[in-house]
């Protein structure tokens, strides 16, 4: 159990030549090869199944992307263990009913998608946390363990989260406005978008970058030295994080199932230093290299977003739960949203925020 905190203030690397930019520039640091997959993302926890086709786009010049998955509902009628059938959806065995079709069993019912049983399942559908570990699991409030009433939330990302992109003062805001109070922002870098949200983001990064203790990105930061995921973790000892990697990865070329792979070695290694450490992987949003025809990256990217939802379920534990931020979906990578196809303009950064907003007000609790 960890001691009870109060309030502060609310997916791996190699360096590889690669394309992308820094912050506007042209050259990223490190990219991977390859493609990617697509997939379906089911309810956690044997809830109702629900579609997850996402795209996203790589980050250009660091910045990386939330992604999202929309899922629908169940179809058709499902009966609850004591009599009540729903139809045109899961039934909510001990649970609210999610709107939009899924339920949840034993815990908090998504809104517009994917059923949790157990536990708390991402907005929009994406697939939820494992069995058990939602409310009514561990004791503590919502996924987290007792004695955990104020989660620490540290942001792991690229330039999309670092900056240029803001969208971090739009979720802090989202979340104030909506009555929550009890999280704090905890990472390497103080924000600069002026909202006070601290965050371990870096432009240029990619996924698999973090996986190491520290790397270097000549291309971009020259004569510097950023930690990776096992120190961050470590040092800043969050609850939650929230991990916004890929972009670059994917503009890079790096295969669906290599990025994947850095996910997964990112959440393991968070997982060694906390046991019980909650994850929200994002699908990045919609991206458009150089604002031109080739929509190669996009695809690649689409194809990254799709897989997310049912590897995320599969890594997903009682435990450890992971939960998917649909930040594809209702994305826009013309310039009305962005300011090069790729960064988020400041109409994009408030999109992007509630979108954030919507996965995080299933996990955490309100007050």
């Amino acid at each position: 159990m960890r001691s009870t905190r109060y309030l502060r203030p609310l997916s791996f690397v190699i360096v590889v030549a690669g394309q992308g930019s820094c912050g506007g520039g042209n050259d990223p640091p490190g990219a991977v090869t390859g493609g990617t997959t697509s997939h379906a993302a089911g309810a956690a926890g044997g809830g109702a199944a629900g579609t997850g086709a996402v795209n996203h786009g790589g980050a250009s010049g660091g910045m990386n992307a939330a992604g999202t998955a929309n899922q629908a509902g169940a179809a058709g009628t499902m009966s609850s263990p004591g009599g009540a059938a729903a139809t045109g959806g899961a039934a909510a065995t001990g649970g609210a009913a999610a709107t939009g079709g899924l339920a949840a069993t034993g815990g908090l019912a998504a809104t517009g998608g994917l059923a949790a049983t157990g536990g708390v399942s991402a907005t929009g559908g994406a697939a939820g946390a494992a069995a058990g570990a939602g409310a009514g699991g561990g004791g503590g409030a919502g996924p987290f363990p007792a004695g955990v009433i104020t989660p620490r939330i540290m942001i792991v990302g690229d330039s999309i989260s670092a900056g240029p992109g803001c969208y971090k003062k739009y979720l802090l805001k989202d979340l104030t406005d909506s009555g929550y109070s009890k999280f704090e922002f905890v990472g390497e870098y103080t924000d600069d978008c002026g909202a006070g949200v601290r965050h371990s983001a870096v432009s240029c990064s990619t996924a698999e970058q973090y996986t190491h203790d520290t790397f270097i990105m000549p291309n971009c930061q020259q004569g510097k030295s950023f930690s990776g995921m096992a120190p961050l973790v470590t040092k800043h000892d969050p609850d939650l994080i929230m991990l916004q990697l890929g972009v670059n990865d994917v503009w890079g070329g790096a295969p669906t199932a290599t990025t994947l792979g850095y996910y997964e070695t990112l959440i393991e290694q968070a997982r060694a230093k906390n046991p019980q450490i909650v994850t929200v992987v994002a699908q990045i949003q919609k991206i458009r290299p150089d604002c031109g025809s080739d929509d190669s990256v996009q695809k690649r990217a689409e194809e990254l977003v799709n897989a997310v939802p049912a590897w995320a379920q599969q890594l997903s534990t009682a435990q450890s739960p992971v939960f998917v931020a649909d930040l594809w979906t209702s994305s826009d990578w013309s310039m009305a949203e962005t300011l090069d196809c790729v960064h988020p303009n400041d109409i994009g950064a408030q999109r992007m925020g509630m979108n954030w907003f919507n996965a995080l007000k299933t996990i955490l609790t309100p007050g």
